[in-house]
């Protein structure tokens, strides 16, 4: 999975948004390395490309009017298992986010990290932590990057804070409020590039009533209008949500 830059140069129209779509996607970005051997390219080019990906798809969902995106950006197993090249690639494209800070804030859209980033390098970190600073009060689009994130991982740091205080009410309502995504309402939808059938420890609590589409794509060769033909069988799915 993996990631980065973001270009969102549009003036989103509400009035596009219809009511059937989804609120929230959140996409899992996976097949950089495997696109890029297929084409006997390094696997380092495939994050390159699969960010300018990033910045194709960020666009048009705001173009859309949808209100929420999550991209698994790199895991707590990637943290744990890439080689520190290929890291101190990912690093690197993080940084760059900076560069694109005029854009969020000319669009009123904000930038979010879940995740836990202690073991970024403090460059990377700060740079990441500086848009978000920057863009936390916009109000029109929330881009959210999972950044050493785990599911798993955000549910037990989540009990943690429970356990801490003694006197908080066990409940979905607080235990929502104890996670990365507080504020950020449930996915409706979540896409996964690649062809792997499985949500990797992405987003577990918030995705328990998603859509879940798989997509053989990889995600440098994701497009525009397979993301319309998605949200137009989203449209047509029956959400009971139990009932």
């Amino acid at each position: 999975m993996i990631l980065l830059f973001l270009e969102l140069s549009v003036t989103i129209n509400l009035n596009m948004l219809d009511q059937s779509h989804p609120n929230h996607i959140a996409i899992i970005m996976d097949g950089n390395r495997r696109w890029a051997t297929e084409r006997n390219l390094p696997k380092m080019l495939g994050h390159t490309e699969g960010a300018k990906t990033l910045r194709t798809i960020a666009k048009a969902v705001r173009e859309r009017g949808i209100s929420y995106l999550t991209l698994y950006a790199l895991s707590t197993e990637n943290v744990r298992e890439r080689s520190q090249d290929e890291l101190n690639h990912l690093y690197s494209l993080f940084e760059k986010l900076v560069d694109y800070i005029g854009d969020f804030l000319e669009n009123n859209a904000r930038l979010r990290i879940i995740g836990d980033l202690t073991p970024l390098p403090e460059k990377t970190k700060n740079k990441l932590l500086e848009v978000v600073e920057k863009t936390k009060n916009n109000s029109t689009m929330t881009l959210s990057l999972a950044i050493n994130y785990g599911g798993r991982d955000e549910i037990i740091r989540a009990v943690r804070k429970l356990a801490s205080e003694s006197t908080a009410e066990i409940s979905e309502t607080n235990f929502n409020d104890q996670l990365d995504t507080v504020g950020i309402p449930d996915v409706d939808l979540v896409i996964r590039t690649g062809g792997h059938h499985r949500l990797s420890n992405f987003l577990l609590w918030q995705a328990a009533y998603a859509e879940l589409f798989f997509t053989d794509t990889k995600w440098p060769a994701f497009s525009v209008e397979e993301l319309d033909r998605i949200i137009d069988w989203f449209n047509e799915q029956q959400r009971n949500r139990g009932k």
